[in-house]
This record gives structure tokens, sequence and C-alpha cells, in this order.
């Protein structure tokens, strides 16, 4: 049986995309046999999934997954992280 390998990166908005693309485009410039999938949040707009379509980049829909109310709160300077808790899915 063969390994099944990719590389994966989380876009929650539009704010990284121009960097999905690059990513992307280094990957095929390259020749990397693994190609690259998206883990995408409901946030991320049609818009945005159509540019990755096209592109024919794989994209796998997740939920956000954010901490118990009480088990942990995220200080005021962490509070950007917020997204990256949908890495761990």
């Amino acid at each position: 049986m063969g390994v099944k390998a990719a590389y994966a990166t989380l876009l929650t908005n539009t704010s990284y995309l121009p960097g999905v693309l690059v990513l992307e485009y280094t990957l095929r410039a390259v020749g990397s046999e693994y190609s690259l999938v998206v883990m995408a949040t409901p946030a991320l707009p049609p818009q945005a999934r159509g540019i990755l379509a096209r592109r024919g980049i794989r994209v796998i829909d997740i939920q956000p997954l954010h901490p118990h109310a009480g088990l942990h709160t995220l200080s005021r300077h962490d509070a950007r992280f917020t997204d990256t808790w949908a890495k761990l899915r």
C-alpha cells in the first residue's frame, strides 16, 4: 500500500490566500510529489474557495475549534491565535 501524503495548511480568511497561492505554485514549480490541501473553515468566502478550485487546490471543510469557556481563556495578546485552534482538528 502506497503512502498517502500531502502538504496541509489552514485558511480561515482571505488575508493568507496570496500566501497559499504562492505555496501551491512553489510546490508545483519544484516538482513536489505531494499536493497541497487546504483546511478551510466556514468563514472562508466562496470567492476564495473559487480561486482555490480554479488552481486545482483541494479544500477540506473543517469546523472551527474554540477552547471551552471557563477552561482556558486567551489573553488579549493571544486572541490573534483564535483561528489556529482549528489546526487541532
